[in-house]
């Protein structure tokens, strides 16, 4: 295994210029501008892509911007302007090329569910940073340790539903994009040098086939219960949830960010008092004057439907924080020393622990106990790459035979309002 120290660090950085992709860079507003671009992209090895959603701004986040570059050009794609998005599938399905993100999980998840764009094959340079030891992750870190220059970040949090596209817009999405080129470049480079680019791509087939078999979202029955709704009663839970579901409907009817409207301390505050005037509302600074003229009336019925309701289903089930409430006492010391030889072992790889074994797979293991090196890895608690790494310090502490009499585990029960200490 070769150590960080013996990399070269001084010729990672590479000289770069993105000026002239983003001076030639055009932007797709038509389907056959699309097929177009990629026909032109089918003899590319990679292609990066970067995803702009205004989820910060809107109540339905979605894809409002994609940035897409390769080796020789780049371009700005526009999803609230094309329609048909075929182009972009087939590609996906017919070319072998490597599609390079940054933090790719949510991009790739947003391509799946509003476009139904799939994507087959993929590195994320987060992860590759991740893999070397890299401290900082982001991509504006990325950019000055390999390019020599400093990502703009200003525009991180603009309206990118916003049209027309502003000059510093397009120049900002497009550098996101452009700079992932050079950077997958230098991470490879290092990766092959230490061993570890196999152990990426493993990690990054596993991102896109979430992405790929991702389950629609099922809305948390008790998203209601925000930062301070333990401290209210009963009563003012049930407030608290219809003033929360008349937040919800109105959002969403004008695809506004739900905080925008009525943040959660003035939920909070509405739950406690329970104002039933609008003048009582008006003591509640934290309401918006344009929200109670425009809302005011629905939210004094909202309020009186919580006074009336049921107090039934306000208190959400409790479950097990972690897989450790399941554990005996000795499955939990198993538990202990597998994390002890891991954190071992990823200080020695200057990786993060989490990245070699996330913790509630010990605890898994430490439950199911496989024996064999085949074993470990058809159980799949562990990636292919993780259970090999880790197999030979693991494999002798699950051999070993429990104690014939072990304490049971003890499911701790939540304490509720009124019990007696």
């Amino acid at each position: 295994m070769v150590k960080l120290e013996s990399l070269d660090r001084s010729l990672m950085k590479i000289e770069f210029d993105p000026k002239p992709f983003i001076d030639n860079a055009k932007v797709i507003e038509t389907t056959e501008e699309l097929a177009n671009f990629f026909t032109r992209a089918s003899r590319e090895d990679i292609v990066a892509v970067d995803v702009e959603s205004a989820g910060f701004y809107r109540y339905y986040s979605r894809v409002n911007l994609i940035q897409i570059a390769t080796r020789k050009e780049a371009a700005i794609i526009d999803p609230q302007k094309i329609m048909d998005f075929s182009p972009f599938r087939k590609f996906t399905n017919e070319n072998h090329c490597l599609w390079i993100f940054h933090g790719g999980d949510y991009d790739i998840s947003m391509l799946a569910r509003d476009l139904e764009i799939f994507i087959p094959r993929m590195f994320d340079t987060r992860k590759g940073a991740e893999f070397i030891g890299q401290q900082e992750l982001g991509l504006r870190a990325l950019t000055e340790k390999y390019l020599g220059f400093t990502l703009d970040k200003r525009l991180q949090r603009c309206d990118w539903s916003r049209r027309p596209l502003t000059t510093a817009m397009k120049e900002y999405g497009l550098l996101d994009a452009v700079c992932l080129v050079p950077i997958y470049d230098n991470l490879v480079a290092e990766l092959k040098e230490l061993g570890r680019y196999d152990w990426v791509m493993q990690e990054c087939e596993f991102i896109a086939r979430q992405a790929r078999e991702a389950q629609p979202h099922v809305c948390d029955p008790f998203a209601f219960r925000i930062k301070g709704s333990s401290r209210l009663s009963p009563r003012s839970l049930a407030v608290l949830k219809e003033v929360w579901n008349l937040r919800e409907q109105i959002a969403e009817r004008m695809d506004r960010a739900a905080f925008m409207l009525l943040n959660n301390q003035a939920l909070i505050e509405i739950a406690r008092q329970a104002p039933r005037s609008i003048s009582g509302l008006m003591v509640i600074k934290s309401i918006g004057r344009e929200f109670l003229a425009r809302h005011g009336t629905e939210l004094q019925a909202a309020i009186r439907a919580g006074l009336e309701a049921d107090l039934g289903g306000l208190e959400k089930p409790f479950k097990p924080r972690d897989r450790r409430e399941l554990l005996n006492s000795w499955e939990g010391e198993l538990a202990k020393s597998l994390r002890e030889i891991r954190d071992d072992m990823a200080n020695r790889m200057q990786i993060p622990a989490s990245v070699l074994a996330p913790t509630n797979a010990l605890y898994e293991l430490a439950r199911s106990r496989p024996e064999t090196l085949g074993a470990l890895v058809q159980s799949e608690i562990l990636h292919d790459w993780q259970a090999r790494i880790l197999a030979e310090d693991f494999l002798p502490l699950l051999q070993q035979e429990p104690p014939q009499h072990t304490k049971k585990p003890r499911r701790r029960r939540r304490k509720r309002p009124g019990d007696v200490s």
